[in-house]
């Protein structure tokens, strides 16, 4: 793992309001080199992949956390998940004219959060609202308004190098309103984002907010994962049922499979191929051919 891929949590100290700073290098490289994204989808997918880092963080949870922009045209689906341990994966699909603008390349796209919880039983939060903002932290920031109903504020930047952003938030038990939160705010306004990626955070922090008493906690360590294998791919395949299978085996051979986060491939030779089918017609009672 890349010594800057990180993420940092803050708090100020008076206030009661928490904060986390994330930068993603060889996360970002990686998720990048699982495809050739083209230069408009790269910084909204860059964008997500902080964000996702920072709402992992700030949702406390053990499972998994999806963020999914979903429904529009230019860009048709684009997913980064991540778990109670910053392990993370992300892959984005798109049509062929692309518009520069973040409003026109995600026009008539919603923004997704779902939260599926692996802890004693399992349970799923999903939150969807449209992505009507001309950013994606302005879009999230109304996510939060909206489902979590807590004042909150994201910035998020993405260059070919690395992904990053900040996140302030008032705490739960202070929802209706710090003294202080409207003048943080302000001190933020017109900041040049880049500056989120290339400060450290302990100067950075002292530069934004030099009025105030913050405490910054240790790092912790954010990386690429996917959990994709041999075992999960077979049971997805066996979910396409027999009669699907046998069309797949004509004229392909080995059959192959691409993990889309990954790019990992697997390969399902005929003899394999037809087992399965055997086993899945066996157990429902169904002729062999």
């Amino acid at each position: 793992m890349d010594a800057a891929d990180s993420l940092r949590r803050f708090v100020f100290e008076q206030d009661e309001i928490l904060g986390s700073i994330v930068r993603l290098d060889a996360t970002w490289q990686r998720l990048m080199d699982a495809d050739d994204y083209p230069p408009e989808v790269r910084p909204i997918l860059g964008e997500a992949l902080a964000a996702t880092a920072l709402l992992g963080r700030s949702l406390k949870f053990e499972g998994h956390l999806t963020l999914q922009i979903q429904g529009g045209e230019h860009v048709r689906l684009l997913v980064l998940q991540c778990d109670n341990e910053l392990h993370m994966r992300g892959l984005a699909q798109f049509g062929d004219k692309l518009p520069g603008s973040f409003t026109e390349l995600v026009d008539g796209s919603s923004l997704c959060v779902t939260v599926e919880t692996t802890s004693r039983k399992s349970e799923r939060y999903q939150s969807i609202v449209p992505l009507s903002e001309i950013s994606l932290a302005e879009s999230l920031g109304h996510y939060y308004r909206q489902s979590v109903q807590l004042p909150t504020l994201f910035m998020l930047a993405a260059d070919d190098q690395r992904a990053a952003g900040l996140m302030l938030q008032v705490m739960p038990e202070r929802k209706g309103g710090s003294g202080r939160w409207k003048r943080l705010v302000a001190d933020l306004e017109g900041l040049d984002v880049s500056r989120i990626s290339q400060m450290d955070e302990s100067v950075l922090l002292s530069a934004l907010f030099p009025e105030d008493d913050i405490r910054l906690f240790d790092a912790e360590p954010v990386c690429f994962h996917c959990d994709c294998s041999e075992e999960r791919i077979e049971a997805m395949l066996r979910l396409l049922g027999a009669n699907e299978l046998d069309e797949l085996l004509e004229g392909h051979n080995p059959v192959e499979i691409r993990c889309e986060f990954c790019n990992a491939q697997y390969m399902f030779p005929e003899e394999r191929i037809q087992r399965i089918v055997a086993e899945i017609r066996a157990a429902s009672g169904k002729p062999l051919h």
